[in-house]
């Protein structure tokens, strides 16, 4: 089986869910056996050393595309009436660079992760004449939706997300109908794909953690009073969850356990974070599983959202009990013992953090169990598994 993907980022280093969830799919289908032919869109060049490491499983691809949202664009797709989320790929650039690949390569089928390659996959599907699969990461209409509904009621930004909620919600309704076949991350977001477009063929792919890689190291000792906090500071949902747990959840649990210090990693952490008390800014590093290994739990305040949080499986994959918000966790069906808790109040949320940090032993023995939940249910192997087997179904038949 050859397979062309598409994907919006070059999915390494492997500094956020985003990139750990094409990454994984990439590489774990060539471990079954597929040739694939990865297209990445890349704002920024990409390094050789990482290229050669792609070369070792695939055959990658850089598109270089400045697909960075700026007023212009706001301006442009509103006043055309077009959805930025996904428009912003299908351009001329983009059209000769994929003319000129397919002249080059042979393939079976096109693997499109994320709504936002739907454009530019549609015509290389018509051109090619080869049927799609579409990897649903989020349903991402619901995540501009409830964006809209955080904001203001006189804002000025409400004009334009009502616009593109309904444009994004159409362009998804119409992705879903052309592929032969979709892959969501939960039964929730197939549900809701399956209210676009009843008659669908969609699959629910977990996203896998690669155990391996995500692993306890039992010769560091945690530290009962450090709390982490990891994600991409590029999405600015991301951004206003962590502000909202430093002016409510923060102080309450510092008065009552000084001690307590929350590490922030992740790419250009925004400059307000060293206004407050107790908090070690970090920012980006190569690799997050040392921070882990000696943190007592993981916290994910998140508001907006769809889809499953990559870091959430990849901590409790670490042994980290997670306390996150209803939506963070969205479509992880873990419990309380099986190391996620979940707190939308500002109460709720200081109450859980304090449980762990008071006791320790607790927390390592949840963390056992978080390891052992993502072992049982999100193995990498497992869920990719779901999306070769509907390629080779489709390709048979």
């Amino acid at each position: 089986m050859k397979i062309l993907q598409i994907a919006p980022q070059f999915p390494y280093p492997l500094d956020s869910g985003g990139k750990n969830g094409i990454y994984n799919i990439t590489r774990q289908l060539s471990r079954f056996g597929a040739e694939v032919f990865l297209v990445s869109y890349s704002r920024n060049p990409v390094s050789i050393e990482h290229i050669n490491h792609f070369k070792t499983f695939c055959n990658p691809f850089i598109l270089h595309e400045n697909t960075a949202n700026d007023l212009n664009k706001v301006i442009k797709y509103f006043i055309k009436k077009e959805s930025i989320f996904t428009e912003k790929y299908f351009t001329p650039k983009s059209i000769e660079f994929f003319d000129k690949l397919l002249k080059k390569i042979d393939f079976d089928i096109i693997h499109l992760d994320h709504t936002a390659m739907f454009s530019i996959g549609k015509w290389v599907s018509q051109k090619s004449k080869k049927p799609v699969g579409l990897r649903l990461h989020n349903i991402e209409w619901l995540i501009w939706k409830r964006f809209l509904d955080t904001q203001a009621r006189l804002s000025p930004k409400r004009i334009f997300l009502k616009q593109q909620t309904y444009l994004l919600r159409e362009k998804e309704r119409q992705a879903i109908e052309f592929a032969k076949v979709s892959f969501t991350c939960t039964e929730n977001d197939r549900q809701r794909a399956l209210e676009l477009v009843p008659n669908a063929n969609v699959f629910v792919a977990s996203p896998g953690v690669d155990l391996d890689l995500w692993k306890i190291d039992e010769t560091i000792n945690r530290n009962p009073y450090e709390i982490v906090f990891a994600t991409t500071f590029e999405w600015r949902h991301n951004v206003d969850g962590l502000f909202w747990y430093l002016e409510n959840v923060h102080p309450i649990i510092i008065k009552q356990e000084p001690k307590i210090i929350l590490t922030i990693l992740g790419k250009n952490p925004p400059s307000f974070l060293k206004k407050y008390p107790n908090v070690n800014v970090v920012g980006y590093v190569p690799s997050v599983q040392p921070y882990y290994n000696r943190a007592n739990l993981f916290i994910v305040p998140l508001f907006v959202g769809s889809g499953v949080r990559m870091r959430i499986l990849e901590a409790m994959a670490m042994g980290l009990p997670i306390v996150s918000t209803s939506i963070g966790a969205e479509g992880i069906t873990a419990t309380d013992a099986q190391g996620l808790l979940i707190a939308d109040s500002v109460e709720e949320f200081a109450r859980n953090v304090l449980h762990f940090v008071k006791k320790p032993d607790l927390a390592r023995q949840i963390g056992l169990n978080a390891r052992n939940y993502i072992e049982q249910n999100y193995s990498v192997q497992t869920t990719i598994k779901v999306i070769f087997d509907a390629y080779n179904d489709i390709l048979s038949s």
